[in-house]
């Protein structure tokens, strides 16, 4: 589902990547860079998109390619080398962060700076086991989404010491609020409200809810679905409320939505953590031999389905993705350059309103 999603984004993922290996020196100068078919494999995608990757990075002169032999390194460190800034993001391919990363390249490209990626899969060892490879590199600066910012900040520790070495932070769609720092988040709490009001407003009163718990995105989003219904007066129902964690994201929604439908009172609308989940209740909701919105009525989150969003037409809160990313990569510039401290900003949320709620 996700490679058709985001296939228009594959080819820039491909390039961060080996970017990535080059600054860092896990690939040196002269060394051959992984085959084509091992970062088909790696990625799940096309030989023709890993070739576009490969054509761009040689027309920055980063790589040569010797026919018969494979794609080598031409990228030589030196004392003038560009001064870095790790981007350390959850997931990579996937959700709002293509977008994200695209406004964060694009800025840093033009104002001399060079990029370096790294998801962790949403795991807290993966964000320690990154964060202390950076202190090994020319990084001046860090824009990260904390991995399980709803469990605590395990790593405070690192981020301190990194910190106590000048290396600046930019928290994006979520902070640890034991550590001091630059960030860019949405009203995630407001927004839940917004897409349970619309519901609410269509008459709906058995909305059931599907929002992850180890996020703090997803903590904010229960808070304002909750606080939506005591707005209206709807008493709560625990047996509505679905939450599941990162292990349980791509089976949970489905699951917790087909146990609902199958209910003799069964609910009338979902509101979904993001448009990824969204999908899921809908196609239980077909599996179920129901109707999708004349049955039962779904809000998503996010809007990261734009190229499916003709057809399903899901109302969601738009994220601001790109420019979120431009944003991030300004803050970080500025606080290295010394024109600002600690910027902090809240994105409002904008109730994206589509074909996928009915009235009753």
């Amino acid at each position: 589902m996700d490679n058709k999603i985001f296939s228009g984004t594959k080819k820039e993922m491909v390039r961060h990547y080996i970017k990535q290996i080059l600054v860092d020196g896990t690939i040196g100068f002269g060394m051959r860079l992984p085959s084509e078919n091992e970062l088909v494999k790696k990625f799940q995608v096309s030989r023709q998109t890993i070739r576009q990757a490969f054509s761009d990075l040689a027309n920055e002169g980063l790589i040569y390619k010797q026919q018969g032999k494979g794609t080598f390194s031409k990228y030589r460190k030196n004392a003038r080398q560009k001064q870095v800034i790790a981007v350390i993001t959850t997931y990579i391919s996937e959700f709002v962060f293509p977008g994200i990363v695209s406004g964060i390249e694009d800025v840093l490209s033009d104002k001399g700076y060079m990029m370096l990626l790294a998801n962790t899969n949403n795991s807290k060892e993966k964000e320690a086991e990154y964060l202390r490879n950076v202190m090994e590199h020319n990084v001046v600066g860090v824009i990260i989404e904390p991995s399980k910012s709803a469990q605590g900040n395990i790593n405070l520790q690192i981020f301190n010491e990194m910190s106590k070495k000048g290396i600046k932070f930019v928290f994006i769609n979520a902070y640890y609020s034991d550590f001091d720092s630059s960030y860019i988040v949405m009203d995630d709490q407001k927004g839940a409200y917004l897409v349970v009001e619309h519901l609410l407003q269509r008459g709906h009163r058995r909305i059931a809810c599907v929002y992850k718990t180890d996020d703090r995105q997803g903590v904010d989003r229960k808070d304002g679905y909750l606080k939506a219904l005591d707005s209206y007066g709807v008493e709560i129902d625990n047996s509505l409320i679905g939450e599941y964690d990162t292990a349980g994201m791509y089976l949970f929604p489905y699951m917790f939505a087909q146990s609902l439908l199958r209910s003799d009172n069964r609910p009338t609308a979902f509101t979904c953590y993001n448009d990824q989940s969204a999908l899921m209740v809908i196609q239980a909701i077909k599996d179920s031999g129901l109707r999708f919105p004349e049955d039962v009525s779904v809000v998503g989150y996010d809007d990261s389905i734009e190229v499916l969003s003709q057809d399903i037409g899901i109302t969601t809160i738009k994220h601001p993705k790109r420019d979120m990313g431009v944003q991030g990569a300004r803050f970080i510039i500025d606080m290295i350059e010394g024109r600002m401290t600690r910027p902090q900003y809240i994105y409002k949320p904008d109730l994206i309103v589509r074909d996928s709620c009915r009235n009753l």
